[in-house]
């Protein structure tokens, strides 16, 4: 099932589709701009795999998650992605958590707040959900300035293990329905 697309003024945020691998693998690729991520590590057959599985995930009729190419308006350019998950326990309001890319590029030009703020409409007001919360490491400064523009507040920072045994310090973020509305 498509995720469906989204628009802002500048951007175009719509499903993952075969057309959008080699922008993709080349963003998840690309060392400087994944410093701060795991993809940094990763080789080619990782990245390939990443975009197998949103690839496959954008196909299942109740997708456990949703993967939007973000696509600038004027250009037509895939510029980065945004992915977001859903609660893996339907009685916890406060798991649903994303994540998102962009080419070092197009960074530090307000595309990422501008998606992020698109998503966060969609996911409160058409959706209904009660939260969300997103991490990052502690030294990706542009990262928490996204998400604390976006309207969320830094909850935490710990020192701890991600899904692929990468220790770091991380900053955990959140924002709820009612927070996003009262800034709205």
């Amino acid at each position: 099932m498509a995720s469906p697309t989204l628009e802002t003024p500048r951007l175009i945020l719509r499903t993952i589709a075969p057309v959008d691998r080699e922008a993709i693998v080349d963003l998840l690729s690309d060392k400087t701009a994944m410093e701060h991520m795991h993809y940094a590590s990763w080789n080619d057959e990782q990245c390939q795999g990443w975009v197998d599985t949103a690839l496959e995930i954008a196909e299942q009729s109740s997708p456990d998650g949703m993967t939007w190419i973000i696509e600038r308006k004027d250009t037509r350019e895939v510029i980065g992605y945004f992915g977001i998950g859903t609660s893996s326990d339907p009685t916890t309001d406060c798991d649903i958590s994303f994540g998102y890319a962009l080419a070092r590029r197009h960074s530090n030009q307000g595309y990422m707040t501008e998606a992020t703020r698109a998503v966060f409409a969609h996911e409160f007001d058409t959706l209904g959900v009660p939260q969300l919360s997103a991490t990052c490491r502690a030294p990706n400064v542009a990262s928490a300035r996204v998400m604390e523009k976006a309207g969320m507040r830094r909850v935490n920072s710990d020192y701890g293990v991600d899904f692929e045994g990468n220790w770091s310090h991380r900053s955990h973020y959140r924002i709820t329905r009612d927070e996003w509305r009262s800034q709205q």
